[in-house]
């Protein structure tokens, strides 16, 4: 029996050696981290997670450390979209073999390409999701690009039973909206997490952002679940200069500098440009001042 999958379940960025390497204990710790800190689950190898960039092995023991480390504590979404129908299939065979709780894909086009890919006929996303769900029992999450519509998704949900959840980051709220009010019955719907309590006013069970500031994400879900929805627009409105500056100040980089001073990381490089780091003097000295503003060791 599959469980519901809902709640904060952060993309894991992946964490590299000093020799470029997948840094596994990293990744056991940021595991303990988010279970200490209330997240309802956690999602490895996605796009922010520099998946592209990764080699199918190095995919493979990034979750496979994960899925050790949880213990079946919270949920994990493991990300399978690949450049080919059969690495995305062989991705989510080891996720259902490794104990992942359910699997978010996209067509290879879009992995290659950008979300916003529209020369991706229905006939070929169907022909995909139905290649991959092949002896799979575990539930798929359609990583939506800006080309599905509602009747694709129709025609999805009635070819491949195991699709049931949707994940929508293509534009800041309509389609997620329109989702939900159409398909809201059949399929469900997890948002960026960008217009974190929005998107669960609109129906969204779950959102998929990033590690930053994992106990106030926690703690929103938990309020809204609980009917304290003005509680939780006070905590998303206070972590704001923290997102803020996550996204804007150096993506990717910023969220490991985060869990560096956290004692979690131990580097903040990025696979892209490795080497590189953008982040300087005065960067991280607004951070910890914005931490300083947020109070106390949980964010």
């Amino acid at each position: 029996m599959t469980k519901p999958l809902s709640g904060y379940c952060p993309i894991i960025p992946t964490p590299y050696t000093a020799d470029n390497e997948v840094d596994l204990d990293s990744l056991r710790r940021l595991t303990h981290y988010l279970i200490d800190n209330g997240a309802q689950g956690m999602s490895p190898n996605g796009g922010d997670s520099e998946a592209r960039h990764l080699t199918e092995d190095e995919r493979r023991r990034a979750l496979e450390a994960i899925t050790e480390a949880n213990a079946g504590r919270i949920i994990v979404l493991a990300g399978c979209s690949a450049t080919t129908t059969a690495e995305s299939a062989r991705l989510c065979q080891h996720a259902q073999r490794s104990g992942a709780d359910g699997v978010f894909v996209m067509p290879p086009e879009h992995w290659t390409g950008t979300l916003n890919t529209q020369d991706v006929t229905d006939e070929a996303m169907l022909a995909h999701y139905q290649s991959i769900a092949e002896g799979l029992d575990i539930p798929i999450m359609v990583h939506a690009t800006s080309n599905m519509q509602v009747p694709f998704l129709n025609a999805l949900l009635e070819r491949v039973p195991t699709v049931r959840y949707v994940k929508e980051e293509t534009n800041h709220g309509p389609k997620l909206r329109q989702y939900i009010a159409e398909l809201g019955q059949r399929l469900t719907a997890f948002g960026p997490g960008l217009h974190y309590p929005a998107e669960l006013a609109w129906g969204a069970r779950g959102v998929m952002p990033s590690c930053c500031a994992a106990h106030s994400y926690a703690h929103v879900f938990d309020l809204w679940q609980a009917g304290q929805h003005a509680e939780a627009r006070a905590v998303w409105n206070h972590m704001l200069p923290l997102v803020f500056w996550r996204w804007h100040t150096a993506p990717g980089e910023a969220g490991k500098w985060f869990l560096m001073h956290e004692g979690v990381f131990n580097t903040r490089y990025t696979r892209p440009d490795f080497g590189k780091l953008r982040l300087d003097e005065a960067d991280c000295r607004e951070t910890l001042e914005i931490l300083q503003t947020m109070g106390g060791p949980r964010y």
